[in-house]
């Protein structure tokens, strides 16, 4: 699932984040410390909605230059195999 997770990591999101530096997006290194595992799955599967709700989500927002995450329209194990692969990055 790690290995997965990983590719889908680097195909879909490294655009916008990179694994251990805050780029346009934080680094999921250490997010798990952060945030929840739910907040995680909840913000890979509808990020619209946790923009609109969300006041983390909104703050992260103003301090990332008005930069939102755009769904990538994962399924839901494929966000459970990249939420796996933020879990090995220390």
């Amino acid at each position: 699932m790690v290995k997965q997770g990983e590719e889908i990591y680097k195909a879909k999101c490294t655009a916008c984040h990179k694994p251990d530096k805050k780029y346009i997006g934080p680094a999921p290194k250490g997010i798990l410390d952060r945030r929840s595992p739910e907040f995680v799955m909840n913000m890979i599967l509808n990020p619209e909605k946790m923009i609109a709700e969300n006041a983390i989500v909104k703050q992260m927002i103003a301090e990332n230059n008005g930069a939102v995450m755009a769904n990538q329209n994962l399924t839901q194990d494929e966000a459970r195999a990249v939420l796996e692969y933020f879990r090995t990055l220390k």
